[in-house]
């Protein structure tokens, strides 16, 4: 499929370091997407700023995520042992399992890619779709959708087995802002949350959220959320997902982070 991308008006190949991505340059809107996790770095209407935020030390080492954009995190989000124990029973050894299970380390493939005068579609497959600890037989596939005014992501899993199997995911999404303190997260008023810096206690929010100190939340929203920052808000509206993790490290968390500068918790 990459062989045929010659014949695109608007996707180029390029390399990162140790790493390929798909450059999307059309009149309407640009992004690059790494086939490595099939992550995406960047996405900009014409004329704006990158919808997402981007370490100013990201390394683009194979088998490593790159720490910004929207990494792909399959078949268990965050520490497989907090995981249910559904998602666990696949596993030969949760101990052993890496965070944010395997998928944002694995190179994805190009599908089928679509354009137009007014969207450019392209779909991943992760084919590589086995681990040495992962017993489900499941395959991800990833598609992303590009216009003016939206970015849309589908996140899609077949299971290729014959038995019943659980995961979880998550799309980690980082954005930017230009000062975390003037940042608020709407639309979760009463709505339940787990604090995972709290003993895991299941809290409620009340008013919009805030950020003054680490911040490490699992809401369960019932309706879209709002974004706002000093610069642009973003309406986020998810379907087929009913939770949202809210995230911000601050300053000592920073300071154990990869590819992360010292002072990025602020933007």
């Amino acid at each position: 499929m990459l062989s045929r991308l010659s014949q695109s008006a608007f996707i180029r190949r390029q390399q990162r370091g140790e790493l390929e991505l798909l450059c999307v340059q059309h009149p309407l809107f640009s992004a690059d997407l790494l086939l490595q996790g099939a992550q995406l770095l960047r996405f900009a209407p014409a004329g704006d700023s990158n919808w997402l935020w981007l370490s100013e030390q990201a390394a683009y080492t194979q088998g490593q995520s790159v720490r910004g954009g929207i990494p792909v995190c399959w078949p268990w989000f965050g520490n497989a042992a907090m995981n249910p124990p559904a998602v666990q029973a696949h596993l030969s050894d949760v101990k052993a399992a890496p965070a944010h299970g395997f998928a944002r380390a694995r190179r994805w493939a190009l599908s089928h890619w679509y354009e137009a005068a007014d969207r450019v579609e392209l779909t991943l497959t992760l084919e590589d779709n086995r681990h040495p600890l992962w017993q489900a037989n499941l395959q991800p596939q990833l598609r992303l959708i590009f216009s003016a005014h939206a970015l849309q992501l589908e996140l899609t899993t077949r299971n290729q087995g014959n038995k019943t199997a659980t995961f979880s995911q998550a799309l980690h999404t980082y954005f930017p802002t230009a000062d975390i303190s003037a940042t608020r997260v709407a639309g979760l008023h009463g709505c339940r949350y787990i604090d995972t810096l709290e003993q895991w206690q299941e809290k409620t929010q009340t008013g919009t959220v805030t950020f003054a100190g680490e911040t490490d939340r699992i809401y369960y929203p019932n309706q879209p959320l709002q974004l706002h920052s000093p610069q642009r808000r973003f309406t986020l509206q998810a379907e087929g997902s009913h939770s949202a993790v809210v995230w911000n490290p601050w300053i000592n968390k920073s300071l154990t982070l990869s590819q992360f500068a010292a002072d990025a918790w602020q933007r």
